[in-house]
Formats: structure tokens, C-alpha cells, sequence
């Protein structure tokens, strides 16, 4: 009986000593981790995927549009300036060329002025000339016989030895012949005294015709002169053809405005559909979420192609 009670207690306690061994093992051997399940990243080429969207060619089109607006707007904004430039220019050569040309108009003028008057002169002059020769020939003047005789009369009182009778009557003579001459002489002051009161009116009237001439020399330049001024005010015109500066630019920001407008909304609407397309392939393969630029570490799938499909 005793024998049986010890087969027994040693039974349990190399149970017990086994026991305790398998505990002392296992508690020194570490413990293999759980591995938990991280989120779920894919990627989507955005850029493509929109290119690839129905809608795509009328928001590109709108784009084109818009670009082509704002190289007009530049373009013109260039040719404004370039304009504005011009006239301003154009305005100042043109008073330096004004000036130059009135005082070249004033100098023809007086240089025709001055050719008409010697005209005039060298008539009055004719005219003067042959009225004096007309009243000449209408008085009696000394004939070659008489001066000869002056001459002779001289000569023989201040050579000759003559008596008292023959001085007085050669003297006589010669005071006669002389008092003659002396006529004549006052006869020709009062012939240039009457021509040229007859050659009062002459004068009178060459004087109108030379102002008449000089007025109508006058009013042909500055007709000329006005001319040219008329042209370039149409020259300047057709340069000032443009709008306020303020009024240009709200015009222009206000068209560029409204497309870029229409272009963000056709834009809009076409990423809402893409969104919408990738929220449905991110339920359907179980992604947690989706980036359109990925350059993180590890592997993310690619669902471009899967959202593309679901756009057709």
C-alpha cells in the first residue's frame, strides 16, 4: 500500500517538474508579432485621365480659345502703346515741320512780292519815260546852230579885240541865245513837275495791283499750308482711333474674365465625373485612397486605365 502512495506522489510531481520546465522554455522564447493590415493606396494619372474624358475637347477648345484671346490682348496692348508712340511723334515733328514750312511759305511770299513790284517799277519807269519824251518834243529847245553859236560868240568876246559897238550887239547876241536856253531849262522842270503828276494814278493803281497780288499770293500759301494740316489731322485721326485706356482694359479683362470662367467650369464639371469615377473603383477594389501624385515608398497599384473605362 505504502509502495502504491509513492508511485503515486512521484507520478505528480514529475509532472509538475515537466510542467515547469515547458513554462520556463516558452516564457524565453519571444512572441511572433501580429501583423496588422495597413490602408490600401492607389495611384491615377490625372492628367491623362482627364485628356480621356468625352468632355475633354470642348474644355480644350475653350482653351485655345482663351490662349488665343490673351495673344490678341498682348498683341494689342503692344500695338496701343506702339500707336500712342506714333502720335505722340508724329505731333512733334509735325510742329517743328509746321514751323519750318511757314517760315518757308513767308519767304516765297516775299520773294514773289518782291518780283512783282520791280515788274511794276520797270512799267511805271517805261510809262514815266515816254510820257518826258512826249512833252520834250513839244517844246522848242536850242538847235545844234545856236549852241555853235553860244560858242562862237564866247569866243570871239574873249579872243577878239572888238570896239564898243561890236561887244555890245555879240554880247546882246548871246544873253539872247543864253535867256533862250534858261527857258528851256525851266520849261524842262515844269515838264518832269507835269509828268509826274500824270504819273500819279499810274503809281496809285501799281500800288493796288502790287497789294491785290500780295493778298492773293498770300491767301494761295495759306491755302497750301492748311492743306498739308488738313492731311495730317486725318494721318493723326486714323492714329487716335482707339478707346480710353480704361475703357480698353475693362473691356479686354471683362471678355478674358468670362472665358476663363467658361473654361474652370467645363473643368470642373469634367474632374466632379473623374472623382466621381474613382470613388467607384476605390469601392469596388477595396482602396482606401487614390493619389494623383505618388512618390511614396513601397508599391501603389495604378487604376488610370480603370477609372478611363469607366468614363466611355
Amino acid at each position: 500500500m505504502k509502495r502504491k502512495y509513492a508511485a503515486i506522489a512521484g507520478a505528480i510531481l514529475l509532472a509538475f517538474c515537466l510542467g515547469l520546465a515547458f513554462w520556463f522554455m516558452h516564457s524565453r522564447t519571444p512572441a511572433t508579432p501580429v501583423k496588422e493590415k495597413g490602408p490600401v493606396i492607389a495611384y491615377a494619372d490625372v492628367e491623362h485621365i482627364m485628356m480621356s474624358h468625352p468632355a475633354y475637347s470642348q474644355y480644350h477648345h475653350l482653351e485655345l480659345e482663351y490662349n488665343a484671346m490673351v495673344a490678341q490682348y498682348q498683341f494689342e496692348q503692344w500695338n496701343y502703346s506702339h500707336q500712342a508712340a506714333l502720335q505722340g511723334k508724329a505731333e512733334r515733328d509735325f510742329s517743328v515741320t509746321d514751323a519750318l514750312s511757314t517760315a518757308a511759305l513767308n519767304q516765297e511770299l516775299q520773294a514773289r512780292v518782291a518780283i512783282k513790284q520791280n515788274e511794276l517799277n520797270a512799267g511805271l519807269e517805261q510809262k514815266y519815260q515816254e510820257l518826258l519824251q512826249t512833252k520834250k518834243q513839244e517844246q522848242p529847245e536850242l538847235s545844234a546852230a545856236d549852241n555853235l553859236k553860244i560858242v562862237n560868240l564866247r569866243l570871239k568876246l574873249e579872243t577878239m579885240v572888238l570896239s564898243k559897238d561890236e561887244r555890245q550887239a555879240a554880247q546882246e547876241e548871246l544873253q539872247a541865245l543864253l535867256r533862250k536856253g534858261s527857258h528851256n531849262q525851266a520849261m524842262d522842270e515844269a515838264t518832269i513837275a507835269e509828268v509826274k503828276a500824270a504819273m500819279a494814278p499810274e503809281k496809285e493803281k501799281a500800288q493796288k495791283e502790287l497789294e491785290a497780288y500780295a493778298l492773293q499770293v498770300k491767301n494761295e500759301l495759306q491755302a497750301r499750308q492748311q492743306k498739308n494740316q488738313s492731311v495730317f489731322q486725318q494721318q493723326l485721326g486714323e492714329l487716335n482711333k482707339r478707346p480710353e485706356p480704361a475703357v480698353w482694359n475693362k473691356e479686354w479683362k471683362d471678355k478674358l474674365e468670362q472665358k476663363e470662367k467658361e473654361m474652370n467650369e467645363q473643368k470642373e464639371k469634367i474632374l466632379a465625373d473623374i472623382r466621381e469615377k474613382a470613388a467607384s473603383v476605390a469601392q469596388e477594389q477595396g482602396i482606401d485612397l487614390i493619389l494623383s501624385n505618388y512618390e511614396g515608398v513601397g508599391t501603389a497599384r495604378d487604376v488610370t486605365d480603370d477609372i478611363i473605362v469607366k468614363l466611355v
